[in-house]
């Protein structure tokens, strides 16, 4: 694969990308998490044109000694991984049993790698950072919304279950899979350096002094209160304990690299102390969330329903352990494995690795953590890039989660993840961020 700098190309092209890419990360989530057909085929569609479009453009306008070069120079390390993961899904759909379902999580997956080229290849330090800027807004949009569906009575008649705040998405876990990426970006882009976009002259001094504007901390520290309490009271347990071990391990890096201030120190518990305050007279509500992990055996939301559901997963992969049933066919596979006691529809496993070697395999997880492995210790690496960390650490926070949902087979939050994956491996933000 040709990996370019993004400086071969016009800054029409660059600017279209970009406008694109900001045009889905807007409308998935919005869109109930694009996981119906008439929302994501808009998705791959834009999406497959700007990968063509900037394909015939690179090939056409790069002399072919360049390309030679770039084919033969060092490719990011992601690639590798991804090769093969790519590889292991096409020999799972030859094999699948049901090609319709499978075609359709094939043509996701390949969507997902061109979001991952394009941004590696043609972002750089000031489009990242507006991207990013982009999704703190939506979030924390979203999250004003879902906190007045959940305390003000807007409609939300497409909440499953209706009384856990969701916002324009289907399922509370999953828009707590959304605000469990942003939350970390947010933080990474709160003690980055230097501010976003084009800096006017009286503002130079500051950017390269490393200060932040206060406006822009002020906006960013409201948005994540707003977003924490939010995300609280979407009342996803396995989101809450992803988030809390991905913050720890931002929190320890920002330690050893200096970044926490005294006057951070006093920001912080004053944040926490706002956050608690508003929990405690919400407590009753929360309690009760906490206390319903072990009911409801039959359901597949409780923990026995899903202990239920990786049991028959168990089975499949038993069956299949090379190319599993065939990617986007579990929910086709799954009758025939389903254990005693549990008569409801399992359309995804509730553990995206053990759904994952059930439909491609057992190698087909391992895959994936190698994947989220590089990515993950590729932004703590990166002393200078608080954006990379919070990024890496929303990669890890959503992996984490993956034990007990199925984010990653929600759009929206698939790609999100994928731009995570783009900023935390892109070569071309050379600037301290």
């Amino acid at each position: 694969m040709t990996i370019l700098d993004s400086s071969d190309e016009g800054p029409r092209m660059r600017k279209v990308i970009w406008r694109g890419l900001a045009g889905v990360l807007i409308f998935t989530p919005l869109a109930r998490g694009t996981v119906k057909v008439w929302s994501i085929a808009p998705v791959l569609g834009i999406i497959y044109t700007l990968v063509f479009w900037k394909l015939l453009n690179t090939l056409g306008s790069v002399p072919l000694e360049r390309q030679k070069n770039a084919l033969s120079g060092r490719v990011p390390s992601l690639w590798l991984p991804i090769s093969v993961f790519a590889a292991l899904a096409v020999i799972s759909f030859v094999f699948s049993i049901y090609k319709h379902d499978s075609f359709s999580a094939l043509l996701r997956l390949f969507a997902y790698i061109g979001v991952y080229y394009l941004i590696v290849n043609s972002f750089d330090s000031q489009m990242i950072k507006r991207l990013i800027n982009l999704v703190i807004i939506i979030a924390t949009g979203l999250s004003i919304y879902g906190f007045l569906q959940y305390f003000a009575g807007l409609n939300h008649s497409w909440w499953i279950p209706n009384k856990f705040l969701a916002a324009t998405y289907v399922n509370h876990n999953h828009f707590a899979g959304y605000l469990e990426l942003v939350i970390p970006a947010a933080i990474g882009m709160l003690f980055s350096r230097g501010a976003s976009g084009r800096v006017p002259l009286e503002r130079q001094k500051n950017a390269l002094s490393g200060r932040i504007p206060a406006y822009r901390k002020l906006f960013l520290t409201l948005a994540l209160i707003i977003m924490v309490v939010v995300f609280i009271f979407t009342q996803s347990r396995g989101a809450w304990i992803s988030l809390a071990i991905a913050l720890s391990v931002m929190n320890i890096a920002l330690v050893k690299r200096g970044r926490l201030s005294k006057k951070t120190f006093f920001m912080l518990p004053l944040l926490a102390a706002l956050i608690f305050a508003f929990i405690y007279t919400n407590r009753e509500e929360i309690y009760r969330r906490v206390e319903t992990i072990n009911v409801a055996p039959g359901s597949e939301t409780s923990l026995q329903g899903r202990l239920k559901i990786w049991q028959g997963a168990l089975g499949m992969i038993r069956e299949h352990p090379l190319l599993g049933v065939g990617i986007g066919d579990f929910d086709w596979g799954f009758y025939r494995y389903r254990p005693v006691g549990f008569e409801g529809r399992a359309v995804y496993a509730h553990n995206d690795y053990l759904h994952m070697a059930a439909e491609m395999g057992v190698f087909a997880p391992i895959i994936m953590l190698w994947i989220f492995m590089i990515a993950i210790f590729s932004g703590l690496k990166k002393e200078n890039r608080s954006l990379a960390l919070g990024c890496a650490a929303g990669i890890l926070c959503l992996s984490l989660h993956g034990l007990v949902d199925f984010n990653f087979h929600i759009p929206a939050n698939m790609l999100l993840f994928t731009v995570y994956l783009a900023i935390v491996m892109s070569k071309g933000e050379t600037r301290r961020t």
